[in-house]
């Protein structure tokens, strides 16, 4: 007869998990890292005498001098993105842990799976958001209504952290 008491390894496994988590978004800095931002939670540009000559140069068009701001609204991808496909991916964690636990499934390889699937989630959220709606100028300038989605580096450049 062999005794096959596990519990010092599930122990030792779950001890290994503790204090870890998941991050998903941008890290560090940049111009992504800042487009992402202006997107996530919306901006407000002042209006200068340079930018009034820059719209008339590049886009043919006259600000009215009663235009003092620039208003580019919230489109929430990650917060929102999280908020709709978050409580699935902490289902899939409750109902993964146990078993990864008792089969010494290292954190790292469990937490990474979690990781690339949320990421996946918040980048399809992106691609699919359509509301608030671009202004029309914006429309003309990159041929498409999306607004989350001109050249695809935004939502390609998310990335996901363990820590």
């Amino acid at each position: 007869m062999k005794d096959r008491n596990r519990l010092p390894q599930a122990i030792s496994s779950a001890e290994a998990f503790d204090g870890k988590r998941i991050r998903v978004g941008y890290f560090g800095e940049g111009f992504t890292q800042m487009l992402a931002d202006i997107h996530e939670f919306g901006c407000t540009i002042d209006v200068t005498d340079k930018m009034r000559g820059f719209f008339r140069y590049k886009f043919g068009i006259s600000l009215k001098k009663t235009t003092t701001q620039i208003k580019i609204p919230e489109r929430s991808f990650i917060r929102a993105g999280w908020d709709q496909h978050g409580p699935e991916i902490v289902r899939k964690y409750n109902e993964l842990i146990g078993s990864a636990i008792l089969n010494g499934v290292p954190p790292e390889a469990l937490l990474s799976a979690l990781a690339l699937e949320s990421q996946g989630k918040l980048q399809e959220f992106a691609r699919d958001l359509r509301d608030p709606a671009n202004v029309g100028l914006t429309v003309e300038q990159k041929g498409s209504s999306n607004p989350l989605v001109d050249t695809g580096n935004m939502i390609n450049s998310m990335d996901h952290k363990i820590e």
